[in-house]
């Protein structure tokens, strides 16, 4: 085999010759296209990022919301308030769905869903039919009038009407 190989890279023949350099070169850019970063892996890691910087704004925001509102209140004083959440903002796409055809053994319908989309003139978009906010999951509040059981319980109620947690996950503690 190895002569054969010999005898075809000696030969004068321009068609085979062109053929093998032609085959190097694939294999070589073949080889190098492992080295070279691809724009779109070092995208995914930014869209996380403004995804995550997007859900601490919604946080930082809602926080200065309820110590503006919570330092208001009479007997209250200085206030400090976290919020922790659950998810990030959530978009829900529109979606069709056909229902048309069964499973007779199991008695399952089947669906197929696809989301909609709309083509224009930046190509086809999915239709944003809502988007969720985070969830918020607990409260905490630290202010100067948290000693005072009534003024605890105005604080509790407040956050409970506000964000609609439940008690439990409200934890209201004075400042020391």
């Amino acid at each position: 085999m190895t002569e054969t190989v010999k005898r075809i890279i000696r030969s004068n023949d321009k068609r085979m010759n062109l053929i093998i350099v032609l085959g190097l070169i694939g294999m070589v850019l073949i080889l190098l296209s492992d080295f070279i970063p691809i724009s779109d892996k070092s995208k995914d890691g930014s869209d996380d990022k403004s995804i995550m910087d997007e859900s601490e704004s919604y946080k930082q925001n809602i926080e200065e919301q309820l110590a503006g509102i919570i330092g208001d209140m009479e007997g209250v004083g200085k206030v400090s308030v976290m919020v922790t959440i659950g998810s990030t903002k959530e978009y829900i796409y529109a979606e069709k769905s056909d229902n048309d055809r069964k499973n007779t053994a199991n008695e399952e319908n089947i669906r197929n869903q696809s989301d909609i989309v709309l083509s224009g003139t930046g190509g086809k978009e999915p239709i944003l039919k809502k988007i969720v906010t985070p969830q918020i999951n607990g409260a905490a509040v630290i202010c100067e009038g948290a000693a005072d059981p009534i003024t605890r319980e105005r604080i509790i109620n407040l956050l409970t009407a506000v964000l609609g947690l439940p008690t439990n996950r409200i934890s209201v503690e004075p400042l020391r």
